[in-house]
């Protein structure tokens, strides 16, 4: 196995799958950045910006202007968390009727996108993706450790 162009084919595959959501982004007035973030808020009830920033392995500074602008609009607001320090970031009112459209057009592209592999590709990709990310994530730790 030729393991450089295995690596480069599947970074140029999932970029592809990056640029399409750069595409819908961009169609709706958004960066790459941003909609990932709208992702975050819409699959959770609670999410703090620093949970933001570790999910999407953005910087604090990347994610407090996101949702600075996201709060002038009046699209999201910060309510309290269990402490002084924690905020937890929910759509407002206005923000989720104003994405709801991102969300369903979104969400007819990825249905297309994954009926036309079927369920059991699907599920291969997932778990193949899966046991990738923790491979990685050990390569990376091992990494890590010796450098030390």
């Amino acid at each position: 196995m030729n393991y450089k162009e295995t690596m480069s084919r599947l970074n140029k595959s999932l970029n592809n799958i990056d640029s399409a959501y750069a595409k819908i982004a961009k169609n709706h007035g958004l960066t790459f950045n941003s909609l990932m973030m709208l992702y975050l808020l819409e699959e959770s009830k609670n999410i703090t910006q620093k949970q933001i920033c570790d999910t999407l392995h953005l910087p604090k500074s990347t994610v407090h202007s996101i949702l600075s602008d996201f709060i002038k609009q009046q699209y999201v607001t910060l309510v309290a968390g269990s402490n002084k320090k924690e905020k937890f970031v929910i759509f407002t009112e206005e923000g989720r009727g104003f994405f709801s459209k991102i969300f369903e057009e979104t969400e007819r592209f990825e249905k297309k996108v994954l009926s036309s592999l079927g369920e059991d590709t699907c599920l291969f990709l997932i778990e193949t993706a899966e046991k990738l990310s923790g491979i990685i994530k050990d390569e990376i730790a091992e990494i890590s450790d010796s450098e030390v």
